[in-house]
C-alpha cells in the first residue's frame, strides 16, 4: 500500500510501519521518504507507485492534509483509477481530530478512524484486513 501522507504526520506513519509491517500482518508498505530514491521527478514516480506498483493507497487525513499539494495530487490520482470506489483502492485514515472540514472529494468512503476511543482496539486490526482485500 502506498502511503500519502505529510511531513508532519510522519510519527504516525512510523507507527503504521511498526503496527502493520512489523507484526503478524506482514504488509509492505510504500513510504516515500523511506522507499523512494532521490533524483527521481516526484510526480512522475508517486504516480507510477499508485498505478503500477501498490493495490491500495492509504491517506493519513490531517489538517495539514489539506494543505498540501503531494497530498492533493496522489488522492486525487488514486480516485481517478477508481471511480465509484469499486476497487476499494482508497482508504482514508483519521488519526487525530482536525479544525478544518473533512475533505469533501473523500465523504463518500468509509473512514478508518483512530480518533475514536471505542474503535481504538481494533483500528490495525481493520485497517489490516482492508489492505489484505484481493
Amino acid at each position: 500500500a502506498f502511503i500519502c501522507y505529510c511531513q508532519s504526520d510522519i510519527e504516525f506513519v512510523h507507527e503504521m510501519i511498526r503496527q502493520l509491517e512489523q507484526t503478524v500482518y506482514r504488509l509492505k508498505l510504500c513510504v516515500f521518504d523511506r522507499d523512494v530514491l532521490p533524483g527521481t521527478c516526484v510526480w512522475t514516480v508517486t504516480s507510477e507507485l499508485i498505478e503500477m506498483r501498490c493495490k491500495r493507497m492509504v491517506a493519513v487525513i490531517s489538517d495539514e492534509y489539506l494543505d498540501s499539494e503531494a497530498c492533493d495530487f496522489q488522492t486525487k490520482f488514486a480516485l481517478s483509477l477508481c471511480p465509484g470506489a469499486q476497487k476499494k483502492r482508497l482508504i482514508p485514515v483519521l488519526y487525530k481530530p482536525m479544525k478544518k472540514p473533512f475533505p469533501s472529494i473523500l465523504r463518500f468512503l468509509t473512514v478508518c478512524d483512530y480518533t475514536r476511543p471505542c474503535t481504538q482496539s481494533w483500528f490495525w486490526t481493520r485497517l489490516a484486513r482492508a489492505l489484505s482485500l484481493p
